[in-house]
C-alpha cells in the first residue's frame, strides 16, 4: 500500500471507541511498539499503541490485528477503503445498541411491573451496598417500611382492580415524595419498602411523615369509588443498632419490619422507629 497509515488513520478514531482506549499508530521499530500496551501490525511498519497505556487483551490484539490484515490487503481505492469504513462504523453502531438495549433490560428486569417502583431484590441488593459502604466510611442509612392499612378490605369490596390502582397510585406518591438518591421499592403485596442513604434515623420523620399525611389527606377517586388510603411506616437504620458488628440486609429489614407492626398495633396511620430489644408485636 502506498500510503498505509494514511489508511488506517481513517478507521481508527472508530476502532478507539470499540476497545475503549484512545489508540494512535507509531513506527513498527520503536521502543514503544515492543510493550503491553502496543500491537505491531503484520504489513506496514507500524503498530497500534494505547495512548492511556492500558495493556491490550487478547480479543482487543485479536481484534485490531484482524482489521488491518483486512487494510493491508484491501485495494488502495478509496471505494474500497469508504465500504470497509463504513462496515466498522456499522459494527460500532451496533455495538453500542446492543448495549443501550442491554442496559435497558437490565432496568426493566430491577422494576416492579404493577407499580414501577424498583423490585424486592433490587431494593435488597442495594441496602446490602448500603450497609457496606456505611461500615466503610462511618455514613449512617435508614430503612423504611410502609404497609397499608386495612388494604385487604378494599381487595375484598371493590376487587382487585381497583386494589391495583390503589397499588399504583401508592408507588407514583412514594416517587413523588422521595429524594433523587433514594431507593423506594416494593417489598410485596401491600408492603413498600425505602432505602435512604446517608439520613440518620433520627432525620427520618421528615420524610416518613410527608409520605403518611400526603396518603392521608387524599381522596382517591378511582371509577366511582372513592377512598382514604392511610399507611403505617416503621424506621430502622445502622446508626440504630448496637455495636454487634455488620448488619445483614434482612436483619436491618427485619427491624424496621419490627417497627413497622408496632406502628399496627398501636393503632395504625402512624410512624414508629426499632428501639432495642425490638419486642415482638403482632397486628
Amino acid at each position: 500500500m502506498a500510503n498505509p497509515q494514511a489508511a488506517v488513520s481513517r478507521i481508527l478514531t472508530a476502532l478507539s471507541a470499540m476497545v475503549e482506549k484512545p489508540l494512535s499508530l507509531v513506527d513498527g521499530q520503536s521502543p514503544e511498539a515492543g510493550q503491553s500496551f502496543a500491537i505491531r501490525l503484520a504489513g506496514p511498519r507500524l503498530a497500534v499503541v494505547s495512548d492511556d497505556r492500558r495493556p491490550f487483551s487478547d480479543p482487543e490484539r485479536k481484534l485490531v490485528q484482524e482489521i488491518f490484515e483486512v487494510i493491508r490487503m484491501a485495494d488502495e481505492s478509496d471505494a474500497r477503503f469508504d465500504e470497509l469504513e463504513q462496515r466498522m462504523l456499522t459494527l460500532q453502531r451496533e455495538n453500542l445498541d446492543l448495549i443501550v438495549k442491554n442496559r435497558a433490560l437490565s432496568e426493566v428486569s430491577t422494576r416492579d411491573t404493577l407499580t414501577g417502583l424498583y423490585n424486592r431484590w433490587y431494593v435488597i441488593d442495594k441496602i446490602d451496598s448500603e450497609i457496606n459502604r456505611s461500615q466503610r466510611h462511618g455514613s449512617p442509612m435508614s430503612v423504611l417500611m410502609l404497609d397499608l392499612d386495612h388494604f385487604k378490605r378494599i381487595n375484598d369490596t371493590y376487587g382487585h382492580a381497583v386494589g391495583d390502582q390503589v397499588l399504583q397510585w401508592v408507588g407514583k406518591t412514594l416517587k413523588e415524595s422521595c429524594r433523587v438518591y433514594d431507593v423506594p421499592g416494593r417489598y410485596g403485596g401491600e408492603e413498600f419498602c425505602i432505602m435512604l442513604p446517608e439520613t440518620k434515623v433520627g432525620n427520618t420523620s421528615a420524610v416518613a411523615d410527608r409520605i403518611r399525611a400526603k396518603m392521608e389527606t387524599t381522596m382517591l377517586r378511582i371509577g366511582d369509588v372513592t377512598l382514604n388510603i392511610t399507611a403505617s411506616i416503621g424506621i430502622a437504620g445502622v446508626d440504630s443498632a448496637s455495636a454487634e458488628g455488620l448488619l445483614s440486609p434482612a436483619a436491618l429489614i427485619d427491624r424496621a419490619d419490627r417497627a413497622l407492626y408496632s406502628a399496627k398495633h398501636l393503632g395504625r396511620n402512624r410512624i414508629e422507629f426499632w428501639n432495642e430489644p425490638g419486642p415482638e408485636v403482632g397486628h
